[in-house]
């Protein structure tokens, strides 16, 4: 059976807390139609830019709320009871939602809406929940790697080739853009993800003994130093903001170290953002055998 990646629309990639408003007014009206979410959105997403005599903070249109919705309804964030893809025109393949479709919201973005919780926090949750609940995202990520791993597919390929090898390759009958678009922001982010991860995976594997037998503290240069000498081609830079996503996901947190003190120890600081850290101190669970 031919696959199809529909068109579809989500909020850029830059205006994460739109993503947040949208599945929160999913949540909020879980069981109702979808005019009754489109009706409570209306007003709470507003313009980032200006557009066609419009100035920026113009409440967004239904019609692009409701687009957005239908890209939440691709990525199977929630269920509905209507057709998912119109076929009016052929040469567009667009997904389509009735405003009178029971909505049924998965239980994971129901729990994460309902969460107090960063934007950046948010936006890697909501990229776990659609790397493991959308069909569309577990097989265009598949599809990619193959693609990867075969014909030599670079990781930022040009849309126009990637539909190409896209239809060529893994069987799709359509692959509409900007469709594949958002779906290759969703693929770049779970690599961002992964490298992260890794990073924390990196430091439990050399560092939970000497972390479980000082409060979860580990001395961050130490760390750099140890990978740096590994030859790889990951730098200081990468290092420092890894080290930052992993604080702002509550995997660790950052100590600030004053000169003195560091010296007195014999460890150096390591300057992120114009402020000196001397130790990482890894936070429970991570440090749990």
């Amino acid at each position: 059976m031919s696959k199809i990646i529909p068109v579809f629309y989500l909020p850029k990639e830059y205006y994460e807390e739109d993503m947040r408003v949208l599945a929160e007014g999913l949540v909020a009206n879980n069981g109702q139609i979808l005019k009754a979410a489109l009706s409570w959105l209306e007003g709470k997403l507003v313009t980032h830019k200006a557009h066609k005599g419009k100035p920026v903070g113009t409440p967004m249109s239904a019609t692009t709320i409701k687009n957005y919705l239908a890209g939440f309804y691709v990525l199977d964030i929630y269920k509905l009871d209507g057709q998912l893809y119109s076929e009016t025109k052929p040469e567009k393949t667009r997904a389509s939602i009735s405003v009178q479709s029971q909505i049924e919201v998965i239980k994971p973005l129901e729990t994460l809406a309902k969460k107090s919780s960063s934007i950046e926090v948010f936006n890697e949750n909501l990229t776990q929940i659609c790397s493991q609940y959308s069909q569309i995202v577990k097989t265009y990520s598949n599809d990619r790697f193959l693609l990867f791993e075969k014909y030599q597919l670079s990781e930022n390929p040009e849309l126009a080739k990637l539909q190409e090898l896209l239809i060529q390759h893994c069987g799709y009958s359509y692959v509409g853009n900007p469709g594949v678009g958002y779906l290759d922001l969703f693929y770049r982010h779970k690599i961002q993800i992964d490298n992260y991860l890794n990073l924390l995976d990196f430091i439990l594997k050399n560092y939970r003994d000497i972390a479980q037998k000082s409060l979860g503290l580990v001395p961050v240069a130490q760390i750099r130093d140890r990978i740096m000498t590994q030859g790889s081609d990951y730098t200081e830079e990468h290092f420092k903001k890894h080290l930052i996503q992993l604080q702002l996901t509550h995997r660790i947190e950052l100590r600030t170290t004053k000169s003195q003190l560091a010296r007195n120890m014999g460890i150096e600081c390591i300057d992120i953002r114009g402020v000196n850290y001397g130790f990482i101190k890894l936070l429970e669970p991570a440090i749990a055998v």
